[in-house]
């Protein structure tokens, strides 16, 4: 990869967010090269912002940015409408008295300066009885069927469908934790302070939850350390969650979190996620990161080990394959081995398919 590229990229990012006062991008840059980078990370929108931030006199030709440009309203507008489409299906839920809270997604987007701009695939909820006592999860899966679409089981933590324009990840369970002690421990956690949730922050005008605060902090940290461990990471799970912490610093309960970051293991991958998040933001220089750090920082240039597309036996086994390749990750970013970690798969797909809390 192109270092020179990397710098740009990550300057215009800085500037997008206003972290930056100030980017060039020098005479004669692939332009081309530049937009798949920033795609890659997540962050063409992001990207973009900067661009439209340096002077009209100092940018690219506009012949050469108007794909790029192009490429981030489609963006902006499957955003939209995948937005009107989550409120929609909220609204069928609510009428059946589930309350559906967003993971993630639009939950990060809002602290971004342009919501719009944070690339996102799918939609990621968690259902609740809105009063009563029953399956939400259950629930939500069969009024779906009752509408024509089809719902897929094939995971145990959570299920999938497709509506017109969005794709749904309904989670029955917030972490990847069968067979994992440590993980069991944390879904019971965040499972107890969301049905501990009164349900009183929903997004304007519609019937779509957010989270409480501590659940999002903790959940995101965990869903950026398996990525780091299974496929990778990429520069916008590290943004969600500087701009997210940032956004609601007087909100989280820094103590707490941090005791939780310790109780989990996380903390070894969290030292180096800090860090690399403020070096993106320009608050640290690359001379200030520390050699596990800079290990995160080529994963994070490196191509994704993905298997997103992979399921039953061949997914178990590609999973598998990402943990193998990772045996370096586990040695320095957990406290458990590489070993241990396939036993842990293994004594899950095995043991506890159907794993229950």
């Amino acid at each position: 990869m192109n270092t020179d590229l990397q710098d740009i990229f990550l300057h215009l990012v800085r500037l997008g967010i206003d972290a930056e006062l100030e980017a060039i991008v020098p005479e004669g840059v692939d332009c081309q090269a530049l937009q798949e980078l920033a795609e890659e990370q997540g962050l063409e929108g992001v990207a973009v912002d900067g661009i439209g931030k340096i002077p009209k006199e100092n940018r690219p030709p506009r012949r050469e940015i108007m794909p790029w440009i192009g490429s981030v309203m489609m963006a902006e507008d499957k955003y939209a409408g995948q937005q009107k489409v989550a409120a929609k299906m909220a609204q069928l839920f609510h009428a059946n008295g589930i309350r559906t809270y967003v993971l993630k997604g639009a939950v990060a987007a809002e602290c971004y300066p342009h919501p719009e701009h944070r690339t996102s695939v799918d939609m990621d909820c968690f259902l609740l009885p809105d009063t009563s006592d029953f399956d939400a999860w259950k629930l939500g899966n069969d009024l779906i069927k009752a509408r024509g679409y089809e719902v897929d089981f094939d995971y145990y933590k959570n299920s999938t469908f497709y509506l017109p324009g969005l794709a749904v990840e309904n989670h029955q369970y917030l972490t990847p934790f069968r067979g994992n002690k440590r993980l069991t421990a944390l879904e019971k956690e965040l499972q107890a302070m969301f049905r501990q949730d009164g349900g009183e922050d929903r997004f304007a005008d519609t019937w779509l939850y957010r989270p409480p605060v501590m659940v999002s902090a903790l959940f995101l940290i965990e869903h950026a350390y398996s990525h780091f461990l299974h496929e990778g990471l990429t520069w916008r799970l590290v943004l969600d969650w500087i701009l997210f912490s940032r956004r609601h610093r007087d909100e989280i309960d820094w103590a707490v979190l941090d005791a939780k970051i310790d109780e989990y293991g996380f903390r070894k991958f969290y030292d180096s996620y800090l860090r690399l998040g403020k070096f993106l933001i320009g608050e640290l220089g690359e001379d200030g990161l520390s050699e596990n750090d800079r290990m995160m920082l080529d994963d994070i240039w490196a191509p994704l080990d993905l298997h997103e597309d992979v399921h039953g036996l061949a997914g178990k086994l590609a999973l598998a394959g990402n943990t193998f390749r990772a045996r370096w990750k586990y040695r320095h970013f957990t406290d458990i081995t590489w070993l241990k970690a396939l036993w842990i798969q293994v004594k899950g797909a095995l043991f506890d398919k159907n794993p229950k809390i």
